[in-house]
């Protein structure tokens, strides 16, 4: 080997060893940049979960301050009542437009931090409305609740019952009684489905006999609670036949005072939750209303989540509470769901 080709040679191997040193430093400013950048998205990501679950947080406050609110105007209502206090009414009414102030501010709350996620589909946002309409926050809802509606609604996808009640409601003016009834005494129509669930709307429906005594009417009243809402019960009352005199019997009356009824129990045992109130209805007088009440007396602790959550309630109550859920889901968009018949309400 000539001088030339050693020298060339030690020369490429310098070289060599030099490029390869700059091909590796870049290398690894490539793989620093690479994990930089990993670092500040991961940062970002974070940063946007935990903003969002800010939002997520002072929007369930917002929507527990609304249902406080909702309690303290259903008590003002009571003072007012009969009264003719002057300075009384205009609390009241002040109250009504505060709360009705708040409830946009939610709404647009939840809109401007995208709270219900814009992927989510038609479905499952006609039931976190109905939730927020039957007064339970959509943002805590339990998953479990949301797959259980979906069975319930395939429940009424196999059976003609809803769709034949709703039509007798329709032929003889009770979707009018009862959305008059509710909106009178400051209640989503949307209540409708409880006398659906309780009688399919055969005025003339006849329990069975019970301890309580014999439930009777569209809204299944026992003669104590029909009694102490202004239902006059008949002669016939421990006998399970129809009887004129009976004022359960009486669509129109009778509506008027479950309307009432549910009212009472959604300003005081209920605490404002509308399935709170179901449940309170289906068995008011057996241990659902016991464990209600052992919960703390106020809408964030006392409400339908934390029901479940808490206590393995009857499967009688828990059917009853989302069959009319699911009802009323099924009455916002029928077609969507697979019905043929037009919403109701």
């Amino acid at each position: 080997m000539g001088d030339f080709t050693r020298a060339f040679r030690s020369a490429f191997r310098v070289e060599q060893r030099k490029q390869t040193r700059k091909h590796f430093a870049v290398l690894a400013g490539v793989i620093a940049l690479a994990f930089a950048i990993l670092a500040v998205s991961g940062f970002y990501l974070l940063w946007q979960q935990q903003q969002v679950e800010q939002a997520r947080r002072l929007a369930i406050d917002l929507f527990y301050d609304i249902k406080e609110l909702e309690l303290d105007l259903a008590r003002l209502r009571d003072r007012v009542r009969g009264s003719e206090d002057a300075a009384l009414i205009a609390e009241m009414e002040a109250n009504r437009a505060k709360l009705d102030a708040m409830s946009k501010r939610y709404d647009q709350y939840l809109e401007d931090h995208a709270l219900l996620s814009r992927t989510i589909d038609q479905k499952e946002l006609t039931v976190l409305r109905m939730a927020r309409l039957f007064g339970e926050c959509e943002l805590n809802m339990p998953e479990s609740f949301h797959a259980e509606v979906k069975n319930y609604i395939a429940k009424w996808q196999s059976s003609g019952r809803l769709a034949r009640a709703i039509a007798t409601a329709k032929s003889k003016g009770y979707v009018e009684i009862v959305s008059e009834a509710m909106r009178a005494n400051d209640l989503p129509p949307q209540f409708f489905y409880l006398g659906l669930q309780e009688s399919n709307f055969n005025e003339r429906a006849i329990g069975p006999q019970t301890r309580y005594g014999i439930a009777k009417g569209a809204w299944q009243f026992i003669p104590s609670t029909a009694e102490r809402f202004g239902l006059e019960v008949g002669p016939l009352a421990d006998q399970r036949v129809y009887d004129p005199e009976d004022d359960r019997f009486d669509f129109a009356a009778s509506a008027d005072a479950a309307a009432r009824y549910l009212r009472d129990i959604f300003d005081t045992d209920a605490q404002a939750s509308g399935l709170l109130v179901m449940a309170s209805y289906n068995w008011g007088e057996g241990n659902i209303l016991k464990r209600i009440r052992s919960m703390p007396e106020n809408p964030r602790e006392r409400n339908f989540w934390k029901l479940v959550e808490k206590y393995k309630i009857p499967d009688e109550t828990y059917n009853y509470v989302l069959y009319i859920f699911s009802a009323a889901v099924i009455g916002e968009k029928p077609r969507l769901f697979g019905f043929d018949f037009e919403k109701p309400l």
